[in-house]
């Protein structure tokens, strides 16, 4: 239980400080929407970690604790470099404003992650379905990649996915509620955090 908590706020950062964002921007976000985002990215880590969990079972056992440091050393390492990462997509990304699941939408996705503000990609203050998609999407990359590489954990992928289903709920309207108060925490980066958790984890498997 404490690597699925340690494991699902590391992934939760991303969504947190975007919320705080949205929160500071007033953008509103409906309760469904906000349920159909953290369902999106708990579905998307649960399908990693069952993933992630059959290549560990294609590793022999006494590599195993290697591997599976090596891979959480390496996304902690990813999550530190993540405001330079995030830094270079927003200078060099173009969007299209299509809103279609082509490449023109894997740009959308990845400028997103990049800059959750542009997911209001019309200026309405409002998420529309679409919108909430490719938020959605874009805030699940992380999880696809963690998952993958979490599978080494042995951790339950069904546990694992309702509990991230149930934090990211709280810490979004956390989020939202802290922007909505806070304006000036807009510009807060926060992955950091995200990457001392998964160095715990890594060394945690030592």
């Amino acid at each position: 239980m404490r690597d699925i908590f340690i494991l699902v706020l590391a992934l939760s950062m991303d969504t947190f400080v975007a919320s705080i964002a949205y929160g500071a921007d007033r953008l509103h976000i409906s309760w469904r929407k906000v349920i159909a985002i953290n369902g999106i990215c708990s579905s998307c880590l649960g399908t990693a970690l069952i993933f992630g969990s059959l290549l560990n079972g294609l590793i022999p056992e006494n590599l195993a604790k290697g591997t599976a440091f090596f891979c959480l050393f390496f996304l902690g390492i990813i999550k530190l470099m993540d405001y330079t990462i995030k830094k270079y997509i927003n200078s060099h990304v173009n969007v299209h404003k299509d809103l279609t699941l082509s490449f023109s939408g894997l740009s959308i996705i990845i400028n997103i992650y990049g800059n959750p503000l542009a997911a209001d990609w019309d200026h309405s203050k409002t998420l529309s379905w679409k919108e909430t998609v490719m938020f959605s999407f874009a805030m699940s990359l992380d999880s696809l990649v963690a998952g993958t590489l979490s599978g080494f954990l042995q951790i339950s992928p069904a546990i694992t996915t309702f509990i991230s289903l149930m934090v990211g709920i709280g810490v979004m309207y956390i989020g939202l509620f802290l922007g909505h108060r806070l304006a000036r925490l807009k510009g807060w980066d926060l992955s950091w955090i995200s990457g001392i958790l998964f160095m715990f984890l890594a060394f945690g498997k030592l």
